[in-house]
């Protein structure tokens, strides 16, 4: 029984303890493979071509994918003479050659696990050097889906510092399964996968750091922190806020820390503008955002119907109960509001994109960067209640956040068992950005009910 071991904060493991986290550690990693292996939906949209730059990478040591495949030319000067195929948005025409439009991080992280596919045969090219559209979705499967079950022992390593083990696990599976992490970042290898499992290695550095009361590891950290800007814009909210967070809880080690995460940004540029020929990549492009009218986007992300992430993850709304109820009990207030902060920050930053409503997808994607954050709020907030003498309103307390679980889990299962869901964002029903807002017909309940008959 996994209550037979609980351990309080401050509390210290022996060995037999220990084996029994590392155990459990691996009982979490395997049932989350399996899980996220065995869910049947599969999206690349975004990602397609990431395995196939890692492969150009690994073995012809360029990101100019046109130099040894057969690849699309993307219709951008109208210089093809095959005008029906040159239209592919994932691709770029950059310096005469056509390479990934996305960020090039997630592919370079992936360069050793797509060594290890290739090694039992399994490739993004066919052998004529076209994209291998089926060895191309078996590799991002197999990715997503390791390094999302690594990211739920993560959270777990996070949980079973502070609370109870069986808390832990709850927590851990609960986070994972009960979020975009099962809806979005497991089915294929979106951006967000290698920046999720990177955001939630940086939680974990600082509350480690927190919980040991001991220096931050800042190389360490400034990788992390520069390699989630490789992955995807969005990195640059880390950059800024966990640089601030050094800055006034680990300043001693704040210059060792900006000169890291200046060396791998500057490392960056350099890579942008032989590969671009522009300072940062198209992708990563300041003109896809807008400042006006974020009433509606803000409204959308939190609400709405198919993208609300009050409604796809009710459980936030228990994180964020449990943090502000016993804020005078947090153990590591800083790190509270750094995870605050970056939470917030990741929903202006959503709501002044143009494409706020997130495309082809299931939920509010758009918030999978935030889980991590999530978690450390969790964490925090559950020890702080659980040191407060009040065991009848726990016990309500306690009651809710199950239901809550399990409604999170209910959706998120959804998204990744159900292609009617998924395809709701190219139905009639998900044309415009504000059919998110369709009660009606809302997209966890396609292939569940009949659409409205006009």
């Amino acid at each position: 029984m996994l209550t037979c071991v609980p351990k309080m904060v401050g509390e210290s493991l022996n060995r037999a303890d220990a084996r029994i986290v590392v155990r459990l550690q691996t009982m979490v990693f395997l049932f989350s493979l399996v899980v996220f292996l065995v869910a049947p939906v599969v999206e690349v949209s975004d990602s397609r071509y990431t395995a196939l730059l890692s492969e150009s990478l690994l073995h012809h040591l360029t990101p100019n994918l046109d130099e040894h495949y057969k690849v699309p030319v993307p219709w951008v000067t109208g210089d093809t003479a095959n005008p029906e195929d040159a239209y592919d948005y994932q691709l770029v025409k950059a310096r005469g050659h056509v390479t990934y439009f996305f960020g090039h991080g997630s592919s370079m992280l992936s360069m050793p696990l797509v060594a290890a596919m290739n090694a039992v045969g399994i490739s993004a090219a066919t052998p004529h050097g076209r994209l291998s559209l089926a060895g191309e979705i078996r590799i991002q499967r197999a990715i997503a889906s390791t390094l999302m079950a690594a990211l739920t022992c993560v959270f777990f390593a996070m949980a079973q510092t502070m609370l109870p083990v069986t808390w832990s696990v709850v927590l851990a599976l609960g986070a994972s399964m009960g979020s975009q992490i099962f809806s979005t970042a497991s089915r294929g290898l979106w951006a967000h996968t290698w920046e999720v499992f990177i955001v939630g290695l940086i939680a974990h550095s600082t509350f480690s750091a927190e919980h040991r009361g001991a220096r931050i590891r800042s190389i360490w950290l400034a990788t992390l922190v520069a390699w989630t800007y490789y992955v995807r814009p969005t990195g640059a909210l880390p950059i800024v806020l966990v640089s601030a967070y050094v800055f006034c809880v680990h300043r001693e080690d704040f210059v060792a820390y900006t000169a890291v995460l200046a060396g791998w940004l500057a490392a960056f540029v350099g890579y942008s503008w032989a590969v671009f020929g522009t300072i940062i990549p198209p992708y990563y492009s300041a003109s896809r955002l807008k400042l006006y009218d974020l009433i509606v986007p803000l409204a959308g992300n939190l609400i709405s119907s198919s993208r609300g992430l009050l409604v796809y993850v009710p459980t936030t709304i228990f994180v964020v109960y449990v943090a502000v109820r016993y804020r005078e009990n947090l153990a590591y207030k800083p790190l509270a509001v750094l995870a605050f902060a970056q939470i917030v920050a990741l929903e202006i930053v959503m709501c002044t994109n143009k494409i706020w409503s997130a495309g082809f997808c299931y939920g509010p994607r758009f918030f999978t960067d935030a889980i991590p954050w999530f978690v450390v709020l969790a964490v925090l907030g559950l020890d702080a209640m659980r040191r407060t003498p009040d065991a009848s309103g726990h016990r309500m307390e306690i009651a809710a956040a199950i239901v809550l679980l399990a409604v999170s889990v209910a959706m998120n299962a959804r998204g990744a068992w159900s292609y009617e869901a998924l395809n709701w964002s190219a139905g009639k029903y998900g044309a415009h950005q504000t059919d998110v807002f369709y009660w009606r017909y809302p997209q966890f309940m396609a292939g569940l009910i009949e659409p409205p008959k006009e």
